[in-house]
């Protein structure tokens, strides 16, 4: 599985409080309607567990749990700084 995420989009993460065994964990929820079925990102802080896949991003971690890797899928989230837009391209929720 891979997902990509930016240094720019990994920093917009940066003042979220974690303890030193979490991370950021990306999931898929529903939120009603639209483009995705009604389906978006969500993040939380938690603990990854061995299994989940992790990716490290300006010393944060970012992680999805193996079950729900099937959205996270060629995953992409860029930030740019001069338009102040936040970029999310999630094939798996198309």
């Amino acid at each position: 599985m891979t997902f990509s995420i930016t240094s720019a989009a990994a920093n917009l993460y940066k003042d979220i409080e974690l303890g030193a065994k979490e991370g950021l964990r990306f999931f898929v929820k529903y939120a009603g309607s639209g483009d995705s079925g009604g389906f978006s990102l969500g993040v939380t802080p938690a603990v990854p567990d061995e299994n989940d896949y992790i990716q490290e991003v300006e010393g944060l971690r970012f992680f999805v749990k193996s079950e729900e890797s099937w959205f996270a899928e060629d995953m992409k989230l860029d930030y740019d700084e001069k338009t102040d837009y936040f970029s999310c391209q999630i094939p798996g929720l198309a």
